[in-house]
């Protein structure tokens, strides 16, 4: 009973939502073509930040940072756990220095957000392509050392078992190992609470607090390939420790 008085708000919010997003990307991509016409690439992750506060605080969604004082010098790789697609959004306003995501090409595709990519701020990684997921390493490894931190879901997708996280892929530890970049591992407790991906009409949401808890980062100087299962294993266990897990 509960649940159906519930959810004619859900909607009222969720459409709310999407109509600040959409119009203030529309806005956003304005100025994105003029910053980039003036080859100012960089200069664009002003505008997300400005963007990710925005969207938070005219939709409700109050950001709750723990840990800030734990992000090393740049470059570093980020890891975190990814229930919602607000994880995106959010990650502007939680990551201190210019950064780029390494993500699925898909998302070439997605009206508004396929403005990250001409950003820079995205390095797309094709499924089912060898050859293109090779490129993609070999540009993150450019990106680090060009001083460039990168984020990365390992997950790769979003879990339909959400807050439980998905196997973590190996790329993001390889890439660190190899760079001797520093990890800083990143939980998202209960993002998937205020956006959870599904069904728009029955998918939970709703605006409220939204911790962040940033970790003290892992070094990966002197690693060898040998260690990146545990490495990877060890960063689940952190991240994990942090979900609420339903609760």
């Amino acid at each position: 009973m509960l649940e159906i008085i519930k959810r004619p708000f859900v909607v009222l919010w969720k459409t709310w939502f999407f109509l600040i997003f959409l119009v203030s990307g529309l806005v956003l991509f304005l100025f994105f073509k003029w910053y980039l016409s003036q080859g100012k690439t960089k200069q664009t992750l002003t505008l997300l930040r400005i963007w990710s506060h925005f969207v938070q605080y005219s939709t409700g969604i109050i950001l709750l940072k723990k840990g800030r004082e734990n992000f090393p010098k740049a470059p570093y790789i980020l890891v975190s756990n990814h229930s919602s697609y607000l994880d995106i959004v959010l990650m502007f306003t939680v990551v201190p220095d210019y950064f780029a995501f390494l993500g699925k090409a898909e998302l070439e595709d997605w009206p508004i957000v396929k403005i990250f990519f001409k950003s820079g701020m995205q390095i797309s990684v094709p499924r089912g392509s060898r050859k293109g997921s090779h490129e993609a390493f070999v540009k993150s490894k450019n990106a680090l050392k060009e001083g460039t931190s990168l984020v990365i879901f390992p997950e790769a997708t979003i879990p339909t078992y959400v807050p439980k996280m998905k196997a973590f892929k190996n790329g993001a530890f390889k890439l660190a190992i190899e760079t001797g970049s520093p990890i800083v591992p990143i939980s998202f407790p209960k993002n998937y609470k205020r956006m959870m991906s599904g069904g728009f009409l029955k998918a939970q949401a709703s605006p409220g607090f939204s911790p962040v808890i940033i970790h003290s980062a892992i070094e990966t100087k002197g690693m060898t390939e040998k260690d990146i299962v545990p490495l990877r294993q060890k960063i689940f266990e952190i991240i994990d420790k942090e979900l609420d897990h339903g609760n």
